[in-house]
């Protein structure tokens, strides 16, 4: 079985700290320990012989042309630019559908700011899928992150067995996939609408996490009957792979896990 691979690599605009560290227009073009962080995500995933295709959703697609290493991919025809749309979950959704929707085959979905993302997290990722599922996500537990990286600060989820953290890694499965990515946009479309968005949830569902009584096998099953699709989620055993570029103090990280993987 062959994968579709979708990068979301939008811009945050000027006010982007992550990018204002490299004065550049996006953070997926800031070097990271010497490379552009697009360029190594796209590298990961080419290491991969189930992904035969890389789509990048980009506002400026002209900027994947000056990275040197991009060009011969580009011209191949292996990877594509598509123009991104306003919000994450749009871009998220016009990648999908330029990937035909599921209908063409599995689509897995990352972030240009996952660079720490290797070929060995990619394929056990892709190793765990199984056939009753429309959407699996690569989670890792708190526990793990924290004794590998105390320093890291990412947002993690608490649940009654366990906190865990995503690794913005998804196989979009089947056609229904699309979905989940619309119930995104519906969340994304409502964030300044606490209420509308609890009503979307389901307010006892929201409840039971806020008094930490939901297991994160309750909640994905809940999201599951919310959006009419079968939901799963992988158990990530690299702290590594719940650690993307958010915030400045998270590209310090980033650079020296880099620095020890390359120095070795």
């Amino acid at each position: 079985m062959t994968y579709t691979a979708i990068v979301l690599a939008g811009s945050r605009g000027p006010d982007c700290s992550v990018a204002a560290l490299g004065n550049v227009s996006h953070k997926a073009l800031l070097p990271i320990n010497g490379t552009p962080m697009i360029e190594r995500v796209i590298a990961a995933l080419q290491n991969v012989k189930a992904i035969d295709k890389v789509l990048v959703v980009i506002e400026t697609p002209g900027a994947l042309q000056d990275l040197p290493s991009l060009k011969p991919l580009l011209d191949s025809g292996y990877l594509q630019a598509l123009q991104a749309k306003p919000s994450p979950a749009q871009s998220a959704l016009h990648g999908f559908e330029a990937a035909g929707a599921g209908s063409a085959g599995p689509v897995l979905m990352t972030t240009a700011d996952n660079c720490l993302l290797t070929p060995e997290i990619i394929e056990y990722f892709l190793a765990s899928l199984t056939e009753d599922a429309d959407v699996t996500a690569a989670m890792a537990k708190t526990d793990l992150v924290m004794q590998a990286y105390p320093e890291a600060r990412r947002t993690r989820m608490r649940f009654r067995d366990g906190g865990a953290g995503g690794c913005n890694l998804f196989a979009f499965q089947t056609p229904r996939a699309n979905r989940v990515i619309t119930f995104w946009r519906e969340i994304e479309q409502n964030r300044k609408s606490p209420l509308t968005m609890l009503r979307r949830l389901g307010v006892m569902t929201a409840l039971r996490y806020l008094t930490n009584t939901l297991t994160l096998a309750q909640a994905i099953n809940k999201l599951g009957k919310r959006t009419g699709t079968r939901l799963a989620t992988t158990d990530m055993p690299f702290a590594e792979a719940a650690i993307d570029v958010d915030k400045p103090e998270d590209f310090y990280l980033a650079e020296k896990i880099l620095k020890q993987r390359e120095s070795a």
